[in-house]
């Protein structure tokens, strides 16, 4: 069974947006080496267009402009218009997050707030499931570690789904390992 996974990287001004598709194994079929992070796997580099041996592929990459002089209430506005596309389009089953952090600047951690609102009621008014993760949770499961650089998570990301690079701003980069998160997440073999 395929499952569509939403990953966002939320912001008032750019928001990234990327899909990815896996295809669920059965425990008798699982890829030897999946349960391990999505960074440390060995057989993780494959050719563009193609699922990678974790079965995941990229449906979307893409960055959503919601404009840098209009007021916010206006680019909160255009985010729900565009999510609701997205969710129309690419119809994901689950929708990952990067949950809020401070930052550098108090006005911008609320700005991102108030993105990471407008985005959690319209998956939940979809019936979209969400999961939230932080910043040092996606490095770990991308990158392997919880300090990595921004590029760093980008060349992973790229690396584990045989891609050469992604078009746009960084944040689309961002979505793209917000995704992987999940997708490693669900890969990982439950305890108990």
């Amino acid at each position: 069974m395929a499952v569509r996974i939403l990953g966002i990287d939320p912001g008032t001004i750019t928001v990234g947006v990327a899909c990815v598709e896996i295809e669920e194994r059965s425990p008798s079929t699982a890829v030897v080496g999946a349960a391990r992070p999505l960074a440390m796997r060995a057989s993780n580099v494959v050719r563009a267009g193609r699922p990678s041996s974790s079965g995941t592929r990229v449906l979307a990459a893409e960055a959503i402009r919601l404009g840098r002089r209009d007021p916010v209430g206006l680019r909160l506005a255009r985010l729900v218009d565009a999510l609701r596309d997205y969710l129309v389009r690419l119809d994901p089953h689950e929708l990952a997050l990067e949950e809020a952090f401070h930052g550098k600047s108090a006005q911008s951690a609320l700005r991102i707030g108030e993105a990471r609102g407008v985005i959690l009621a319209t998956a939940y008014a979809h019936g979209i499931e969400v999961h939230q993760y932080p910043p040092a949770r996606i490095k770990r499961a991308v990158a392997g570690h919880g300090g990595a650089s921004k590029e760093a998570v980008a060349e992973m990301a790229c690396r584990s789904l045989g891609i050469r690079s992604l078009a746009g701003p960084a944040d689309v980069a961002d979505a793209l390992a917000v995704a992987l998160c999940r997708v490693e997440e669900r890969q990982a073999p439950t305890i108990g």
